[in-house]
């Protein structure tokens, strides 16, 4: 396949606005033609500050849009992630729509509108996969996004990243990858794979292995946001607890025994994302872990002139204790904690 093919992003988000900001900057510095943004809070601040970029599209979804697009508004937050990828594909006016989560960013140095254009013509969908981010012990985490980049090879289960009962396979995410859907067949997107009928079903159609193009995840970037990410479901839909992988589960168990303390939490979350210099070198000398930088402050310059996006741990964590807080006094309400 030859030729030029414009490619783009959705993305359904419940984060704090730099993230917000540096996710859409980012994307936009590599090329992407559209950028959709569902707000799953309908009067989230983000909003207003993504409202006048004509590459992005942002909709709120509030009891109007619900009522357009799906007989309720689901409880789960993974279902509102697929129905509205599927509705950004069939509203975008790109040839290829990549959904991922604001956490996680297409890496630098990939040329999508290359390997895009290597796409068989039989391939409706591509498999963008990813890394997931490290901590450096004894480093200060200067931004969000410091660390280095753990690599995992699929299939296999000789890796020699560190494996306990939080992380079994090195990495404490997912280790899926995204799907990058070709647009005008009408599948519907689920949050990895895309389907024929309805999102429930499992007719997969074959994938083409975007090898070029990969996903780095923050799944955590910071403890507090590691942590919200399960305080939220416990405070909206603590059933789907019970039901998340057993790593996931060990996951929450350990935060729910840190809730109350910080430098406990800040323990956990070194011990299971954080490595040491000396072993990260070891490691990317295998080929299992990737040093280099992350740094999305040149493109949110030339996106957002005149704007200071403020990405330091602290200032980020400020914006985020407000909705954790939230979520934990919902949370014990339910008896979810």
């Amino acid at each position: 396949m030859t030729g030029k093919h414009q490619w783009g992003v959705v993305a359904t988000v419940a984060e704090p606005a730099p993230l917000v900001m540096a996710f859409v900057a980012h994307h936009l510095s590599l090329g992407a033609a559209e950028i959709h943004i569902y707000l799953d809070a309908p009067d989230d601040p983000a909003g207003e500050v993504l409202d006048w970029l004509p590459p992005v599209r942002v909709t709120r979804c509030d009891k109007a849009y619900w009522q357009a697009v799906a007989p309720r508004r689901p409880r789960r937050h993974n279902n509102r992630q697929s129905i509205n990828a599927t509705h950004a594909q069939s509203v975008c006016k790109v040839d290829f729509l990549l959904s991922c989560d604001a956490d996680e960013f297409l890496r630098p140095m990939s040329d999508v509108q290359a390997q895009i254009a290597e796409i068989p013509d039989w391939a409706t969908w591509a498999k963008v996969f990813n890394l997931e981010r490290a901590m450096i012990r004894g480093v200060p985490q200067r931004t969000i996004f410091d660390g280095a980049f753990k690599v995992h090879y699929q299939g296999r289960d000789d890796t020699p990243l560190r494996r306990s009962e939080l992380a079994p396979m090195g990495f404490t995410g997912h280790a899926a990858g995204k799907p990058l859907v070709r647009t005008k067949i009408g599948m519907n997107i689920g949050i990895h794979v895309p389907r024929h009928g309805h999102i429930k079903d499992r007719i997969v159609p074959p994938h083409y292995p975007a090898d070029q193009i990969e996903l780095v995840h923050f799944d955590g970037l910071t403890p507090l946001h590691w942590a919200g990410k399960f305080i939220r479901q416990a405070a909206k839909t603590p059933d789907r607890l019970e039901q998340l992988p057993p790593f996931r589960i060990a996951q929450w168990k350990r935060i729910a025994a840190c809730l109350h303390d910080d430098a406990a939490l800040r323990a956990l979350y070194d011990e299971v994302n954080g490595y040491d210099a000396a072993e990260l070198e070891a490691l990317e000398d295998d080929g299992y872990v990737v040093q280099e930088t992350f740094d999305p402050s040149a493109a949110l310059a030339s996106v957002f002139p005149g704007q200071t996006v403020d990405l330091s741990p602290k200032a980020f964590d400020a914006l985020l204790r407000p909705r954790v807080d939230q979520w934990l006094r919902t949370a014990r309400k339910n008896g979810a904690v």
